[in-house]
């Protein structure tokens, strides 16, 4: 009998495991609050990295190697281009712990990649003013992506499939019952098999259980004009990730390549309701943008063209929450992807849809166990 499963919340991963377990025959309903592709969450700013010599953990580079494979199935299946390789730079002190482990990923996994001194990758890279006792690390299997475009392009392919996608329906409560698990949405009540919770920032909300492990923060994103346009062009110009001794911080071309994204990583602003979002940004908060336009490149205008305010769910080891609430429990959790989800969004499909049809996966996720973390508070 085909399974009936409801997938809460349409953005970075439900619009992928809707994609996958639509596919696969199950039979989907996905609820969303917003429109797809919305930009209160994780997915707006028009971009995002795809990495795979991974700081945050080599534990992370199979699953990162299966979704790139997942990404490309988009692209052919939606005709979009969603994935553009055109390498990615870690830039820090040799000793720096995310230096140690975007090495430890590459020798773990061969990865393929280029080591650089500073005094190799100054003429290579002539747009970033290195400090002198950089390490500069190329990796050839990385990137970015079009985080707006491929959540559309996920959902267009589940509704292809079959699945059954309601917008603007806020999600009131889940209720388990010995016919499934309820869903009480709009005043109305549905009834699943299973549903799989994908709320991002609202999930504190949803799963009252996560209150004090899930934290939404606040993500600001600014752009910037380079004096060259030539200099900061895909072919000549890899992402980067970079770790100085104030700041750590990402950058990415625009789509058009008329634009620098720069935003800091470990800065964000706690969230104490994420209905709140606060989208003015002070002078205050892109002072240290500012600063680093100025003082770690070369030909970059140090004035911001563009601000943006956005958001994700964190938690206090920056590693996801991804299983079954409990081992009889028909409700599957995915969040707090800390800031660094959207590239393994197609792969945490499978892994959901995996559960779903097959109660295991295939997939190394035992560092993402929800239950490592006392509920209690």
């Amino acid at each position: 009998m085909k399974k009936n499963v409801a997938v809460i919340g349409l953005g970075t991963m439900g619009s992928m495991v809707s994609w996958q377990l639509a596919k696969k025959g199950v039979s989907v309903t996905g609820f969303e609050q917003f429109g797809i592709g919305h930009d209160r969450s994780a997915v707006g700013g028009e971009s995002r990295l795809f990495r795979t010599a991974y700081r945050e953990g080599a534990e992370y580079v199979p699953l990162l190697r299966r979704a790139r494979q997942l990404w490309c199935d988009l692209e052919e299946q939606s005709g979009n281009r969603l994935l553009s390789l055109i390498g990615g730079l870690t830039i820090g002190k040799a000793d720096s712990v995310n230096v140690r482990n975007v090495l430890k990923s590459i020798l773990d996994y061969n990865i393929q990649h280029k080591l650089y001194d500073v005094k190799e990758a100054q003429p290579l890279f002539p747009q970033h003013r290195f400090d002198s006792d950089d390490a500069i690390i190329l990796d050839k299997e990385a990137g970015y992506l079009r985080p707006e475009l491929a959540v559309v392009a996920a959902i267009n392919q589940a509704e292809k499939h079959g699945a059954v996608i309601k917008r603007n329906t806020k999600i009131e409560d889940i209720e388990n019952t010995d016919q499934g698990v309820t869903v009480i949405a709009n005043g109305k009540r549905f009834t699943f098999d299973e549903v799989v919770v994908t709320g991002g920032s609202w999930v504190k909300e949803l799963l009252p259980q996560y209150k004090k492990i899930i934290q939404p923060r606040r993500i600001i994103m600014t752009w910037f004009v380079p004096k060259d346009l030539s200099k900061f062009q895909d072919e000549n110009f890899p992402t980067f990730a970079r770790t100085t001794e104030k700041y750590d911080f990402f950058g990415i071309p625009t789509l058009d390549q008329s634009m620098i994204k720069v935003a800091l990583i470990g800065s964000e602003e706690a969230i104490n309701n994420p209905d709140l979002l606060e989208n003015n940004i002070s002078m205050e908060e892109i002072a240290a943008p500012i600063e680093i336009a100025s003082s770690y490149f070369n030909n970059l205008n140090p004035d911001p063209v563009r601000l943006s305010a956005h958001m994700d769910a964190y938690t206090p080891d920056d590693h996801a929450l991804v299983g079954r609430l409990n081992d009889k429990s028909n409700v599957i959790v995915m969040s707090g992807f800390s800031g660094h989800g959207f590239k393994l969004a197609p792969v945490m499909g499978e892994v959901a849809s995996e559960l779903i049809l097959d109660d295991r996966t295939e997939h190394s996720i035992e560092h993402l166990n929800p239950d490592r973390f006392d509920k209690s508070g």
